[in-house]
C-alpha cells in the first residue's frame, strides 16, 4: 500500500446559472501552509462570479487532496 506523504488543497467552485445548469470547476493545487493564498483566491473568485451576473448562485469550498509518489487524488492539467 502506498504511504500518503503530502497534502495540498484545491478550490472547488460549483456554479448554477439562471437556466438551472450546474457546473463544477477545480482550481489549484495550493500548498496548505500558504493558506492565505487559497483564501484570497476564493475571495477573488467569489467576487468575480458575483460581478459577472452569469450565475444565480455558487458554492465554493477548499478541499484536501493527497499526493504521494505514484498516487494522487487529482490530476493537474494546464487550462487555457
Amino acid at each position: 500500500m502506498t504511504s500518503r506523504n503530502g497534502v495540498a488543497v484545491i478550490i472547488k467552485a460549483t456554479t448554477y446559472n439562471h437556466d438551472g445548469n450546474e457546473r463544477t470547476t477545480y482550481y489549484g493545487p495550493f500548498l496548505p501552509h500558504a493558506g492565505s493564498a487559497a483564501t484570497s483566491f476564493v475571495s477573488t473568485l467569489e467576487r468575480e462570479l458575483g460581478e459577472s451576473g452569469r450565475y444565480e448562485r455558487w458554492e465554493t469550498s477548499i478541499e484536501d487532496v493527497f499526493i504521494a509518489e505514484g498516487e494522487s487524488d487529482c490530476t493537474v492539467q494546464a487550462m487555457r
